[in-house]
């Protein structure tokens, strides 16, 4: 009679156990009208934004394109705002001068006065200045300099050996190159990249009798672009992938970041993200499945931004014994486990029953 209490009483435990239901099952036996389900999309909504961010980036590259076309050097520099020059008028050490362009894109010099050369290349502003001094010295000899720059920068923030503003000295410049002067990623960075785009300036086409007017166009990536370290330096079958800087434009290394397992698996929690952790990867990380894992309904759960999620569901029984895809997780990301249902009771009633044995003597087994 003591045994069949105790039975009774570990079966009844069994509702009181933890059984991870997968989100159909939640979608099913909550309300239409629950926010949080309606919050979360499906495995579409989940690829979109993947290829959102793939586009994105495609199109940055694209747009910046014609900075690849030739080869530049310091000489063809645009000066601007900020920006230190050196004028040395040879033969002439009274006309020679250090001047620093002003906000109306001038710089003042001797004898000529002010002149603009903001947007030129140095080699332009040597053209200018030996034109202004011809009219009172014959075949004036002119070298421009560039002492200090201020104007073109672009500022790298984050897990980097020295974060700050580094200048571009040509046009051209590729992110990898900026990383490299910054001192590259720190031990705690993540492998993905950001990249701000500052606002552009884009040219209109006035009507004849105007002159060209500059106006600020809304940048197209105004959430930032995201480049994967991978891409960007390449690999063994895949090309690095170049990508120019423009002034103004901020570059983000983030931290690795965090990603979480729960459900049917040993150890549930939070785990650092390694690069290229994947879904297989966490699993792993966190000791592998209980008996009761739906193996083939593993679910990710990933912020797509604007409060909004979205989920996808993966058979890790196609991806680890017959090659089925996976997919690299990012940070935020929730990997759940849920219980199969029939798995998860058959578990309750056998540890209950075991459960029995436990203070019972037993006979001597006989050899």
């Amino acid at each position: 009679m003591k045994s069949l209490s105790s039975f009774l009483l570990l079966i009844s435990l069994v509702g009181c156990l933890r059984y991870t239901p997968s989100f159909r099952e939640i979608q099913t036996n909550h309300s239409k009208d629950s926010a949080e389900v309606l919050q979360i999309g499906d495995e579409q909504d989940f690829e979109q934004y993947e290829q959102a961010l793939s586009e994105k980036l495609s199109r940055l590259v694209s747009q910046r394109s014609y900075l690849l076309g030739h080869t530049s050097s310091s000489a063809s520099y645009p000066v601007g705002t900020g920006d230190l020059l050196g004028v040395e008028v040879f033969g002439f050490g009274n006309l020679s001068s250090q001047s620093t362009i002003a906000p109306d894109g001038s710089i003042g010099l001797p004898l000529i006065g002010r002149t603009v050369v903001a947007g030129k290349s140095l080699e332009e502003v040597q053209q200018d200045l030996a034109r202004h001094y011809r009219r009172y010295i014959r075949s004036p000899q002119i070298q421009v300099s560039l002492k200090g720059q201020q104007a073109h920068r672009v500022s790298v923030m984050g897990e980097v050996a020295k974060p700050g503003l580094y200048p571009l000295q040509r046009q051209g410049v590729l992110l990898t190159e900026i990383l490299a002067e910054a001192g590259g990623r720190t031990q705690g960075a993540g492998s993905r990249i950001i990249l701000l785009p500052a606002p552009r300036l884009v040219e209109e086409s006035p009507p004849p009798s105007q002159y060209v007017t500059l106006v600020q166009a809304p940048p197209v990536e105004n959430t930032g672009v995201e480049i994967d370290l991978e891409t960007l330096t390449g690999q063994i079958d895949q090309r690095p992938l170049p990508v120019p800087l423009l002034p103004g434009d901020t570059i983000v290394v983030p931290e690795a970041g965090t990603y979480e397992v729960d459900g049917e698996i040993v150890a549930p929690g939070s785990y650092k993200l390694a690069s290229r952790t994947s879904v297989m990867g966490a699993i792993a990380a966190a000791q592998g499945f209980t008996y009761s894992a739906a193996v083939n309904n593993v679910e990710v759960i990933r912020d797509t931004g604007g409060g909004r999620k979205a989920l996808i569901t993966l058979d890790l029984e196609q991806v680890g014994l017959r090659g089925g895809r996976d997919i690299r997780l990012r940070n935020g990301d929730l990997v759940r486990v849920p219980s199969e249902p029939n798995r998860f009771f058959k578990r309750q009633i056998v540890e209950a029953i075991n459960g029995l044995f436990n203070g019972v003597s037993v006979n001597k087994r006989i050899n």
